[in-house]
């Protein structure tokens, strides 16, 4: 039934029947033991709408987070780090940028290792991936830093230092976005041919028929998709 609404939603967008979408949670477990192979709704998302690499931007209390991958396992996140897939995610999230804030953005791209690898000290994909996607970024009159140590990345931007983050795996993002913004994120898919917007929770069956389910993030992903519906931000 989960695959079939959003199947449904994604034909309703095609036809021109809708400014926005917003997606409830579901269940990856559910969608894995039904036989499908996307790992969520965002993979599904691309597949139904042609549309490839993605990005997930998250939303919440004084942050904005673009992900240059999500759901991969941290191995799998670590060998998605290359130099095009980290300049894709800071194009798309200066356009995100200019759009909400009607001016070019701040971006401060993370490291991925800690202190962004300390000079190859402690890794080398900072400086041999990281790095390099800045540079062209600049050269391209996007407003990017990087990479940066994520440790005092994250308290520089949400003190309002940086306008957008670009964080390197799923955790590195997530966990500083709900733990500023709690029970107001919201998830933003960039790259589709429409605004796409979910809370940035899971389905939650264990409290489920309980009447303990907190709604402000749905509640947020609904107004940040009518802001988005109505041509922009308000």
């Amino acid at each position: 039934m989960a695959v079939a609404a959003v199947r449904e939603a994604a034909r309703l967008m095609a036809a021109g029947d809708g400014d926005a979408l917003v997606t409830a949670p579901v269940s990856k477990e559910a969608l894995r033991l039904a036989g499908y192979p996307w790992p969520g709704q965002t993979e599904m998302l691309a597949d139904l709408c042609a549309a490839r690499d993605l990005r997930v931007l998250l939303m919440a209390g004084p942050l904005r987070v673009v992900h240059v991958s999500a759901h991969r396992s941290l191995r799998g996140a670590i060998d998605a780090v290359t130099e095009a897939s980290v300049l894709r995610t800071i194009e798309l999230a200066d356009d995100f940028g200019r759009r909400l804030l009607r001016r070019p953005a701040r971006i401060a791209v993370a490291g991925l290792n800690p202190h962004a690898g300390e000079h190859g000290i402690l890794g080398e994909e900072d400086d041999r991936f990281i790095r390099p996607a800045v540079a062209q970024a600049r050269a391209r009159g996007i407003d990017a830093d990087g990479p940066l140590s994520a440790d005092t990345l994250f308290p520089r931007a949400a003190a309002g230092q940086a306008d957008l983050v670009v964080a390197m795996y799923h955790d590195q993002g997530h966990i500083p976005v709900k733990l500023l913004g709690r029970d107001e994120g919201v998830a933003v898919t960039l790259g589709l041919p429409f605004p796409r917007m979910s809370p940035d929770h899971g389905a939650a069956f264990d409290i489920a028929g309980q009447g303990v389910a907190r709604p402000g993030s749905m509640t947020a992903a609904i107004r940040a998709a009518v802001a988005a519906g109505r041509g922009g931000p308000r």
